[in-house]
């Protein structure tokens, strides 16, 4: 991404890139008979289920967590006896809609690697909610600082168009005030079609 503005405010360009050290990104969204699936790279799950975390809503909440294949956590509203934990447990290991088990059921992350988590929620938000978590680690890996996560609506506008958007370091620009980071909706090996601005004093985002 050029602009005007990038060759009297960038770093030095002798300099290593941060962001050629750092993971690309890849987020997938797909409704769901219950909800939302929301696949994500780069993303360990224990920061996915501290994005969902709400303080409202774990006080009325049963946290399930378990191994075997993949690991998975799952929030649940109200107490559970052991028969309906037991019927979440066979639907997490045998289903493709985990939610299906327990219509309290509000979300839940499974990963095999620990580094790339599926997670299905009954909310679109919180769909939104793991997408925007995710471009905040991002950018907080590539400017080595704590970044707050862009606004829903931002991502959404990314979102809509096919699903998918992909985030490659190549296509991220770092500089004296902010950061361009490009975005790909058309697929992670596909050139970058959107943009997003990090502004680094004000620590907030922009769409084009």
């Amino acid at each position: 991404m050029n602009t005007s503005a990038h060759n009297s405010n960038s770093w030095n360009q002798d300099e290593p890139s941060l962001a050629s050290l750092v993971r690309p990104m890849r987020a997938e969204l797909s409704e769901t008979t219950e909800g939302w699936c929301v696949e994500i790279s780069s993303l360990t799950p224990c920061a996915a289920m501290m994005a969902l975390a709400r303080e409202d809503l774990l006080e009325k909440s049963t946290i399930l967590s378990g191994g075997g294949a993949s690991q998975w956590v799952a929030c649940v509203h109200g107490p559970i006896e052991l028969g309906d934990a037991k019927a979440i447990v066979h639907e997490v290991e045998h289903s493709n809609s985990p939610l299906c088990a327990d219509f309290r059921m509000q979300s839940i992350v499974t990963t095999n690697d620990g580094e790339n988590v599926k997670a299905h929620v009954r909310n679109y938000d919180d769909a939104l909610t793991l997408v925007s978590s995710a471009i905040a680690q991002y950018a907080n890996a590539v400017l080595s600082h704590f970044v707050s996560p862009p606004d829903l609506g931002l991502v959404d506008s990314l979102l809509e168009r096919s699903g998918t958007i992909s985030i490659r370091p190549i296509e991220t620009e770092i500089f004296s005030t902010f950061a361009d980071v490009g975005i790909s909706t058309s697929g992670p090996d596909q050139p970058a079609d959107s943009m997003m601005i990090y502004d680094i004093h004000s620590d907030s985002w922009h769409g084009e």
